[in-house]
């Protein structure tokens, strides 16, 4: 029994050996750490081996730590790799001693469906500064000298403007283009043989399956979760946001709790440590609710600034809630702080005057000047 256990750890251990070795059997390379990342279908030679890419899109590493593809005859600097588009951007060099020659595609995986031809000129020093109306000319500041420059005019232009005579034809060559991308500095060419889109946007590698060149998506789908994962997420996440909304709505009872206590309460140490008139007789009932009381709207304006806040309580006014004014100082009160306080006070709380009057006034423009009266905010 222990041999047969044994055995099938063994065998889970070569597995998943195997399984590492093959996820790093291709894993992505890149010449620098600035440089394009390589995975399939393209591969670095002698870095990665020939089943990690697909035939002819083979790259290499130049002395520069630059990743180069050759296409025909020529090399160029790859710049950029887009997998999930498909299509590669390449430095079409034409500074080099090979630079003004065509692009030749034929024979390679890449593609592009707008080819253009392009004449370039050598013009003397005494034409340097000239601008065509007709005739748009692509200056190439690397091909110069001090006494010529040489431009590049799409030859299908040529025969609509006037080309100075000082200038010479040089070459005229066919350039894969590209709309709105300046093909000084950048040239775009698209594959559509291996087709990957389909795994990339679904998150997933695409790779051979086997010697005849078949390609399948490797790896999970970034749109789907596993029932277990999604189990996990729900409780890992669940659970700590139930306990933050029980948590909050917990805070918002006590904090409501202590608001509305705060209002119908007076401090009474507040009141002691005031001073006090020597007499302590308060008003009686009749002749407080005789003094104005009002609602107040969503502005809550008041004439003064100072008044936003209740002197009893210490609390802001809000929205709807029930102020009375004394006639005599014009002081603002909440209603239940100012009863209460009345009941005990015959003075204002704020100026220590006592009330002679019962003239209605009109703290905002929203208030009723009735005592019973509520205003509705527009």
């Amino acid at each position: 029994m222990e041999k047969k256990n044994n055995i099938f750890f063994l065998i889970i251990i070569l597995l998943l050996f195997k399984s590492i070795s093959c996820d790093d059997h291709c894993s992505p390379a890149s010449c620098s750490p600035t440089g394009p990342m390589v995975r399939f279908p393209f591969r670095i030679r002698n870095r990665q081996p020939a089943g990690c890419g697909f035939d002819g899109f083979d790259l290499s590493c130049n002395n520069k730590s630059q990743t180069v593809i050759k296409l025909a005859s020529r090399s160029f600097i790859v710049k950029t790799i887009s997998y999930t588009s498909q299509i590669i951007n390449i430095d079409p060099d034409f500074c080099s001693p090979k630079g003004i020659s065509n692009i030749n595609l034929t024979g390679t995986p890449f593609d592009f469906s707008i080819i253009e031809n392009y004449t370039f000129y050598n013009c003397s020093s005494e034409n340097l500064g000239f601008t065509f109306q007709t005739v748009p000319m692509l200056p190439f500041p690397c091909l110069k000298s001090s006494n010529h420059s040489v431009f590049a005019v799409r030859t299908a232009w040529i025969p609509f403007g006037d080309i100075p005579m000082s200038c010479e034809a040089i070459r005229t060559v066919s350039v894969p283009t590209r709309r709105f991308v300046d093909f000084r500095n950048e040239l775009t060419l698209m594959w559509f043989t291996p087709y990957c889109r389909s795994c990339e946007l679904d998150g997933r590698t695409c790779g051979l399956k086997s010697d005849d060149g078949e390609t399948v998506c490797f790896g999970s789908s970034s749109h789907g979760i596993p029932r277990n994962a999604k189990y996990g997420l729900s409780i890992g996440i669940g659970v700590p946001a139930l306990v933050c909304i029980i948590g909050l709505i917990w805070y918002v009872h006590k904090a409501r709790n202590y608001s509305h206590g705060q209002r119908q309460n007076i401090d009474l140490l507040s009141i002691a440590i005031t001073p006090q008139q020597t007499t302590t007789t308060g008003l009686d009932g009749s002749t407080i609710e005789s003094y104005p009381k009002t609602v107040l709207g969503e502005s809550c304006r008041l004439p003064k600034a100072e008044d936003g806040t209740c002197p009893i309580c210490l609390s802001d006014y809000v929205p709807k809630e029930a102020v009375r004014t004394i006639p005599e100082c014009k002081h603002y009160f909440h209603a239940d702080c100012i009863d209460e306080w009345l009941k005990l006070n015959a003075t204002c709380p704020v100026c220590r005057k006592s009330p002679e009057s019962s003239s209605v006034v009109t703290p905002c423009s929203s208030m009723s000047s009735n005592s019973t009266n509520t205003t509705n905010e527009e």
